[in-house]
């Protein structure tokens, strides 16, 4: 392959240099190419992975999402209530509230 290639580099050459002129190089050319013997080449099947199934949440991604669930909701309780009530200590107090009869209703929901 690269003795074909350096004949048409060669070839190239001379054309620039004007040694042979355009009818020529491309008669040449063509000669060249079609001289190249074409490999058949046989390819591999390789078997592809098929799609993973889809999983299920995983007990700890569950208990995730309800912790984020959970800290979500007390934070816009807190925002209203501060709003609201404009006490820090009640507006907390209103939070945490929630907050665990969120997290009874969660393990209660977990235990069934």
């Amino acid at each position: 392959m690269t003795a074909i290639l350096n004949d048409l580099r060669e070839l190239d050459a001379r054309l620039s240099r004007g040694e042979i002129t355009d009818v020529e190089y491309t008669a040449q050319r063509a000669a060249l190419i079609d001289s190249i013997d074409v490999v058949d080449t046989d390819f591999v099947e390789v078997d592809t992975p098929s799609a993973r199934p889809e999983q299920k949440l995983s007990g700890s991604m569950t208990w995730g999402f309800g912790i984020v669930l959970c800290l979500g909701i007390i934070g816009v309780c807190l925002c209203f209530a501060m709003l609201i009530f404009g006490d820090m200590n009640l507006a907390l107090t209103l939070g945490v509230t929630i907050l665990a009869a969120l997290t009874v209703a969660l393990f209660r929901s977990l235990e069934e």
